[in-house]
């Protein structure tokens, strides 16, 4: 026999995940839609009863108990099994609806998602996504929390308890501006980039560590001028002639083709392989696999 549970027990369990997921009440409670002391109340709620304390309110910074930590991840696990009811619905009248969250960095997002993307949502126009980027850690932390129903990240940052499935390969390359005073120009090595004002990216972003272990190995150190945390600032100010940069190749556009001069970097650089990265068991909705089917057709998933 199943046991009553007083109150509105999904919205306590709901409360809970987000204040554990954000650490902190007042961003569950913008999740939400509701005021600070209404998800503080869901979440008393919810302490009362089980009898149990589930956050360490004591410190400057909400931490979860031991008996939070099991209740957090079980509480994944029932809203994963209410998606499943939810997309078994959707399955049996065939429908192809819902969100799609997706984490990733800001390049791939910026980049590689635009097209896949569009023209999913031209097939199903009742599908919405909700692309996030950011650091590693807080990319990995969305895929262990189920706040993304998947990742896809440089092969190298994966960590092996996840599922990675390879996805695209991408070649480091050197971007100089046409009419600029520092044009690179015939053979040259890395001694002669690192003499040159350099434009980096993002220094959180995997292309900006691929860079800088690359010259730390040769015993080299860039001459940055300038750091910014977007790929397209970069482009606009080499292209004033403020200095040279490196990006992936899948970052050009036509137009960057264009007009720039573009260098491959294959002979210090080797190819950088980005795959789909899924946390292991994770139930995926019908809307999910079909856009995986679409990105990796031969993905391994049903």
């Amino acid at each position: 026999m199943i046991q009553e549970i007083r109150g509105d027990f999904l919205q306590w369990l709901r409360g809970f995940y987000l204040v554990a997921k954000d650490k902190s009440f007042s961003r569950a409670g913008l999740e939400m839609g509701r005021n600070q002391p209404t998800v503080s109340h869901q979440v008393k709620c919810l302490e009362k009863e089980f009898g149990l304390t589930l956050i360490d309110r004591s410190g400057s910074k909400l931490e979860l108990t031991l008996e939070g930590r099991f209740f957090f991840q079980k509480t994944i696990s029932i809203f994963e099994k209410i998606k499943e009811m939810r997309d078994y619905a959707n399955h049996a009248v065939s429908k192809i609806e819902g969100e799609i969250s997706i984490a990733s960095t800001q390049a791939v997002i910026s980049y590689f998602l635009p097209h896949h993307i569009s023209e999913f949502i031209k097939r199903f126009p009742k599908v919405t996504f909700n692309a996030e980027g950011g650091g590693l850690e807080n990319i990995l932390a969305k895929i262990e929390s189920a706040d993304a129903d998947f990742a896809i990240l440089n092969q190298d940052s994966v960590p092996k308890d996840f599922i990675y499935y390879d996805l695209f390969e991408t070649k480091l390359v050197l971007i100089t501006s046409r009419k600029g005073p520092y044009t690179i120009k015939g053979n040259f090595n890395l001694s002669d980039i690192a003499k040159v004002p350099f434009i980096s990216p993002p220094k959180t972003s995997s292309t900006a560590y691929s860079i800088g272990k690359r010259f730390s190995d040769a015993g080299l150190k860039l001459n940055t001028v300038a750091i910014f945390n977007n790929f397209e600032a970069v482009k606009r100010y080499v292209s004033l002639g403020l200095g040279v940069t490196i990006l992936d190749d899948y970052m050009l556009a036509q137009e960057d083709k264009e007009r720039f001069d573009i260098f491959p970097l294959e002979v210090f650089f080797q190819p950088r392989r980005y795959g789909i990265v899924l946390q292991r068991k994770k139930y995926l909705s019908l809307a999910v696999k079909k856009f995986l089917k679409t990105i990796k057709p031969d993905i391994p998933i049903n």
